[in-house]
């Protein structure tokens, strides 16, 4: 039995919301993550992310051994599509239609399609580092791309050109491992996650990437979300570490989700108060209420 929800997706202006994780596991809530029903996929073997974009009914999933999976019913049936690739898939990221897209994974690996997933043409990367999250901030040009060993990839080019922001980290260690990336409101002011070194905050699209003040050491951080109207955010990590932030990470405080384990992913709707934890030991938790409060969803 899959421990490991490794993802969450909340489809911003619904109450929809879906999840994957280890063993392919693959569920879908449509009440803002109260309560949860299995979905049956063609892959038994490890999920990393899920998305669907543009608020519409076709979404994707990737997965170890080059797993990527497509549903057109609102996540009612999948089926695989053929990647040409058998490294493992961590992130997949859809801008802003079904057709165009990127996935990307270990050994630096990143591959862009323009046909909703039919064909995958292979991208030249600066690194064959793991690439473990992506974002697109605002188009399918600009993109980041983030990984361990402070691997930090940009792209204006859609793709075809990454080039390294390594260099331009600053009071981090150069092993830094970086977990997840987001900007969210254009693609000059960003957030990234480390293993090791809290949260990143750069003001200009990655030029300089700086630590965040916590006042405390926090353990390793896994995901993070921001609103794109406010600079409120929040950030999930290890030992069941939820941080939040409510001036752009200039403060934190810490807040208890009533859980101790592995915090692995946070999303949240377009209204801001609904929003969705999944982590280890098979945790999920909704909350109602901005994310003062969290409630263990029910998994059917």
């Amino acid at each position: 039995m899959a421990n490991r929800i490794n993802s969450v997706f909340t489809i911003e202006d619904t109450l929809l919301a879906y999840a994957v994780g280890d063993s392919g596991l693959v569920l879908a809530s449509d009440d803002g993550g109260n309560t949860w029903r299995h979905i049956v996929v063609p892959h038994r073997g490890n999920l990393y992310t899920t998305c669907f974009p543009g608020q519409g009914t076709s979404g994707y999933a990737c997965g170890d051994a080059g797993t990527v999976l497509k549903t057109e019913d609102s996540g009612r049936t999948w089926r695989r599509l053929d990647t040409g690739v058998n490294i493992d898939l961590r992130v997949i990221k859809f801008r802003l239609s079904p057709q165009t897209g990127f996935v990307a994974g270990d050994a630096g690996t990143v591959l862009r399609t323009a046909d909703a997933g039919e064909t995958w043409v292979k991208l030249v990367t600066s690194t064959d580092q793991k690439i473990m999250d992506m974002d697109f901030p605002s188009d399918e040009m600009t993109g980041y791309a983030v990984g361990p060993n402070g691997t930090i990839l940009k792209t204006t080019t859609g793709g075809s050109i990454w080039f390294s922001q390594h260099g331009n980290l600053q009071g981090v260690m150069p092993s830094t491992n970086i977990t997840a990336v987001f900007f969210p409101n254009g693609d000059s002011v960003g957030f990234a996650t480390t293993a090791n070194a809290g949260v990143l905050f750069t003001p200009n699209g990655g030029e300089v990437w700086r630590p965040l003040q916590f006042g405390f050491a926090p353990p390793a951080l896994f995901s993070l979300d921001f609103r794109r109207d406010t600079m409120e955010g929040f950030v999930v990590g290890a030992q069941g570490t939820l941080l939040h932030t409510r001036d752009g990470g200039e403060t934190w405080e810490r807040l208890n989700p009533g859980t101790s384990a592995d915090l692995f992913s946070i999303r949240f709707f377009a209204d801001g108060r609904a929003g969705i934890i999944s982590g280890d030991e098979r945790t999920l938790l909704s909350t109602s209420d901005a994310g003062q409060t969290w409630t263990p969803s029910r998994i059917h």
